[in-house]
């Protein structure tokens, strides 16, 4: 054979041989089930958008709700989903973790009573009970939101009903309990429970983001570009999320089968527009957000000092918009 006749092979061999390059693995770890929450990342990776970033996301559900942070700081998954008091607690615990998004722009949760029970105000809570979930956060937030409106916060007993919150409300163990409007909220008004409800955003509780997606100092310093990759496709997730709720429902309905389409259609609608809210783009953090719950945290005896708050975000990994 001649050799100009090998050349076209030769180029053929090599050609092949080479391939398309290989998606980089990270892994996400989520702080609970699926939920609309966490529409986004589902959004995200039904639209290619991580694979156009150049990325194969695995999304795990773990097991305990505080694992997300611990398998971050760990450098077992390279992101996680946590919420601004944790990343705090932790950071004051010298653990090396970063916020490095906003998923939701202001707090949606909420106390929630009854209808019925006459609580309306911070006031009527006292000589009731309160559905605990056992969380340190729990008592300075109500003894708070008490002190503000000129009540006893040592008049309400605390009963501990773990995750079981919401039913014990409704069988009437108890007569207020916290919740987040975009999930419980819906879920009772979709069972026609009339609830009275007292939103933690706007009231003399600091405002605090939750939740927010972390990720490891380490992962940040040796990897950036995966980071802003990363980000750059989940902004894009949320966006959508933002502009087509309904469509971003059916399709955190395709990961999370067990959940009810009609909660998660409502849920969606409801949450949608409040991703990003007043903030310039999505996932956006303030630093007054985050020195002033973190101020509010250390003067209650939360922390074991205080932190540097500038360390504990950074909005440097979002795109620009």
């Amino acid at each position: 054979m001649k050799p100009t006749r090998l050349i076209p092979l030769l180029l053929v061999i090599l050609l092949l041989g080479c391939g398309a390059p290989q998606p980089t693995h990270v892994t996400l770890s989520l702080d609970w089930v699926p939920n609309t929450n966490h529409t986004g990342f589902y959004v995200a990776l039904d639209k290619g958008y991580y694979a156009e970033e150049g990325l194969e996301v695995e999304i795990v559900i773990p097991a305990d709700p505080a694992a997300a942070l611990r398998q971050v700081a760990a450098g077992q998954t390279e992101f996680g989903v946590s919420f601004q008091e944790e990343v705090t607690v932790s950071r004051a615990n010298d653990i090396p973790v970063v916020s490095l998004a906003a998923i939701i722009q202001h707090n949606t949760s909420a106390f929630a009573a009854l209808k019925d029970s006459g609580i309306t105000r911070p006031k009527d809570f006292e000589g009731k009970k309160y559905g605990s979930y056992g969380l340190p956060l729990e008592p300075p937030v109500i003894e708070g939101l008490m002190r503000c409106d000129g009540a006893d916060f040592q008049k309400v007993e605390f009963v501990d009903v773990g995750f079981d919150a919401f039913p014990a409300l409704v069988n009437r163990q108890v007569d207020f309990i916290w919740i987040f409007l975009a999930w419980d909220g819906i879920q009772a008004e979709m069972k026609g429970i009339e609830l009275n409800t007292i939103p933690l955003y706007g009231s003399c509780v600091p405002d605090y983001y939750t939740p927010v997606i972390i990720a490891g100092e380490k992962t940040i310093a040796e990897r950036p570009e995966v980071v802003r990759r990363f980000l750059a496709a989940t902004a894009r997730g949320y966006e959508y999320a933002i502009a087509h709720p309904e469509e971003a429902a059916q399709i955190l309905h395709k990961y999370a089968p067990e959940n009810d389409p009609e909660l998660l259609r409502r849920s969606q609608v409801w949450l949608s527009p409040r991703y990003q809210a007043d903030a310039p783009q999505w996932g956006w953090q303030r630093p007054e957000i985050w020195q002033g719950f973190a101020q509010w945290l250390w003067e209650r005896g939360l922390l074991p000092k205080a932190i540097e708050a500038e360390k504990a975000f950074t909005n440097d990994f979002l795109p620009a918009r």
